[in-house]
């Protein structure tokens, strides 16, 4: 019964919004109209006329997915997907009324055939059109792919069907034309996609053993079926190729293949066969060849990428970066720029020791260690390798996190340096620039915020470069932009959410039995335990996790029953509170300490520089931490909040207010993210007005503010409307 509501809802709910349609399309005359020209009848074509003027709607369903569709627009699909109309006589877009398709149809009613091969009308015979195709040499590496591929495909029942697998195994060259009928009457039409459609391409490819490039939307040429400009255009044009030069392929014994010599087709570079490489199974060989595509040829890099990057269902080794084609055309641009000026963006053999090292799992207190190492002994010149191999190894999360951190540091610390050394400046704008088209989320965004209220006298040391790159000059133009913009803490006034409130004193024993009764399966019982435990405050802890420890969580479900000791508590060091031994020495720890002693044995525990030599805070350290901690990934999206949330608790009970905070950092609930941000700018404000702080902290902003007011301000401006 259960499952029958959804279905039942959904029925009721496709049956009211009939009501504002005049009718179901498959119950029409126009859909009957629409199954008799599928099968020929060129009658039905003529008596289709009078819905080119209809703006009646009617029902339609693609999938789950309900449409209200005026007839004008269903009799233009119809024609469309069952008739190839003639080149210069008229197109689709010009049939605007009954008049124009009447006086169309008329003139050309003796003309209009009608092809039961390819189940559509037509004008013009295939062999009097015009093709508009384009061969090209395939990389080994895709030739090698189709011949893996061959038996599979020569099995597939619609081979057998039209009896091509014969023709195949002849050798005769009818075979190419007969895929490519097959391939057109499988053409899409609504509500009917051909999951096999690239087979055909693939096979005659194969065939032939040519890349096969044809015309397609928006006069595109595509090479791949995944390309978003594939449509029954492109499948024509093979079409009607093959059909008037199929003859002039012979078989070819020493190569498997058929020959046509007077077939012209470009030769291809070790750039495109590189290409193929991304894909090898092997990660090795993908990753060293986007290494060298990286440092490849800028021109030929970009055209492959421009083409590979439409082909919106191709895949590479997962090894590479998660947008190879938009990293390889921005890395192609930057490393001929440094070569051009003689920038070293290989690195040091010591700085690949510490890359590895970041790489790998290893505690924080030991991360933080080469983090701050590096951070007080690199170079300048050591920061270009470090994010180029950062950029290669995208998908290294845990180096991508440190990397950020280093470089928000680093560049702060060293801005001054850098803004009076014109050709470092020149390179952190071209490199603000390139990062930023690369399209993907993280800290490579934000590196022109560093220029925020830098003010006139960073403009003049701007204006006096002299540089004859565009992507500079365009760059200076948007620093001095920043320039100008002052900076101010982005203090939130909501400082009460639902993810984030007070907490409860509640009865968990009662009511996690209560929901033990009412829960309707498995995934409910843990979503209500979370919203439940997600209101305990810290005098509840032990009581929680006694609970906890008796309840069945699906060991698969993304659901951590354990994750709100982190998110809201600020527990952070503690890595696996699945295990029991774990939580124990947590427990002993939590009842032989104060709460403020709790926090700072987990930070002193994480190796974390909060404090002087006399146990006290030391505030100027913390805001530090709190400026540069909660850090965004070099390349990705999530906000990592470390040690912060276990910080601020330790300020709140240390000052003795939560400045109008609810007394938990977060009521997280299974929330995928839940970082303390707005409260480290909140407290970072508060040690200043407060006069708390000893030393002169810079006033370069860090990244995490880029982040921030991209993302979080923005998203806060969206929902408030």
């Amino acid at each position: 019964m259960n499952k029958l509501i959804p279905l039942l809802f959904l029925f009721f709910t496709h049956l009211f919004n009939c009501q504002y349609a005049e009718g179901q399309y498959y119950e029409s005359e126009i859909y009957k109209l629409k199954l008799r020209i599928e099968k020929g009848d060129k009658k039905a074509l003529y008596e289709l006329t009078p819905y080119f003027d209809s703006s009646k709607k009617l029902a339609e369903y693609l999938g789950h997915h309900y449409h209200e569709t005026e007839e004008f627009y269903l009799a233009k699909r119809v024609i469309e997907e069952n008739f190839i109309f003639p080149e210069q006589a008229i197109n689709l877009e010009e049939i605007k009324n009954s008049d124009t398709y009447s006086d169309f149809f008329k003139k050309n009613e003796n003309k209009i055939k009608y092809s039961p091969e390819l189940e559509t009308f037509y004008i013009t015979p295939l062999k009097d059109r015009k093709d508009f195709i384009e061969f090209r040499e395939l990389p080994i590496a895709k030739l090698q792919k189709l011949i893996k591929r061959r038996s599979e495909i020569i099995t597939k029942d619609w081979i057998k069907a039209r009896g091509i697998d014969v023709l195949i195994r002849q050798n005769n060259p009818e075979s190419l034309v007969k895929i490519c009928e097959e391939f057109y009457r499988l053409r899409d039409k609504f509500n009917f996609f051909n999951r096999d459609q690239e087979d055909f391409p693939e096979l005659l490819k194969l065939l032939i053993h040519k890349d096969i490039g044809s015309v397609g939307r928006n006069d595109y040429r595509v090479w791949d079926t995944d390309d978003s400009n594939f449509d029954n255009n492109a499948i024509l044009n093979l079409l009607i190729y093959f059909s008037k030069n199929y003859k002039n392929f012979v078989w070819d014994n020493s190569s498997h293949c058929f020959i046509n010599k007077s077939l012209k087709s470009k030769q291809i570079d070790d750039v495109a066969n590189l290409f193929e490489e991304l894909s090898n199974d092997n990660d090795s060989i993908a990753l060293n060849t986007f290494i060298k595509l990286s440092q490849s040829d800028t021109k030929r890099v970009n055209e492959i990428s421009t083409e590979k990057e439409r082909n919106i269902l191709s895949s590479t080794n997962p090894i590479i970066p998660m947008f190879p084609y938009r990293f390889l055309s921005q890395l192609s641009l930057l490393t001929l720029y440094y070569r051009q000026n003689h920038i070293d963006f290989q690195g040091t053999k010591d700085l690949h020791t510490y890359i590895e090292k970041l790489s790998s799992k290893i505690s924080l207190k030991e991360r933080r260690e080469y983090e701050n190492y590096l951070i007080d002994h690199l170079t300048l010149q050591d920061l270009t390798p470090l994010e180029y191999w950062s950029l290669i190894y995208e998908k290294r999360p845990k180096l991508s996190e440190s990397v950020s951190r280093i470089l928000d540091i680093y560049y702060t610390k060293n801005w001054d340096t850098i803004l009076n050394d014109e050709k470092q400046l020149e390179l952190y704008l071209k490199k603000s620039l390139l990062y930023g088209r690369i399209g993907i989320n993280g800290n490579v965004n934000y590196y022109l915020f560093k220029f925020t209220g830098n003010g006139n006298d960073v403009i003049k040391l701007l204006d006096k470069i002299k540089s004859e790159d565009p992507d500079i000059v365009f760059q200076i133009e948007n620093a001095k932009k920043m320039c100008l913009k002052s900076f101010d803490y982005p203090i939130s006034p909501q400082k009460i959410s639902d993810g984030n409130f007070n907490s409860e004193k509640v009865d968990l024993k009662d009511e996690t039995e209560k929901i033990k009764v009412t829960a309707k399966d498995s995934d409910d019982f843990e979503y209500k335990i979370l919203k439940l435990f997600s209101k305990v405050g810290y005098s509840q802890i032990p009581e929680a996790l006694q609970i906890l420890e008796k309840l069945n969580f699906k060991e698969n479900s993304y659901n951590n029953k354990y994750s709100m000791f982190e998110r809201d508590f600020g527990f952070f060091v503690i890595e696996n509170w699945k295990d029991k031994k774990v939580r124990d020495g947590f427990l002993s720890v939590y009842q032989s300490h104060t709460e403020k002693e709790l926090y700072k044995y987990y930070l002193d525990l994480a190796g974390i520089d909060y404090k002087n030599q006399d146990e006290s805070l030391d505030y100027d350290k913390i805001y530090e931490i709190l400026k540069f901690n909660i850090v965004t990934p070099f390349t990705g999206s999530q906000e990592l909040e470390n040690e912060v949330g276990a910080v601020i608790k330790l300020l709140e009970l240390d000052q003795n207010t939560t400045l109008g905070y609810p007394d938990k950092l977060c009521n997280s609930a299974g929330m995928y993210i839940c970082p303390p941000s707005d409260r480290a700018w909140e407290w970072r404000k508060y040690l200043k007005d407060k006069k708390l702080l000893r030393k002169e902290h810079s006033k370069i902003v860090s990244f995490n503010y880029g982040y921030y007011i991209d993302k979080v301000l923005v998203y806060r401006e969206i929902n408030s409307k």
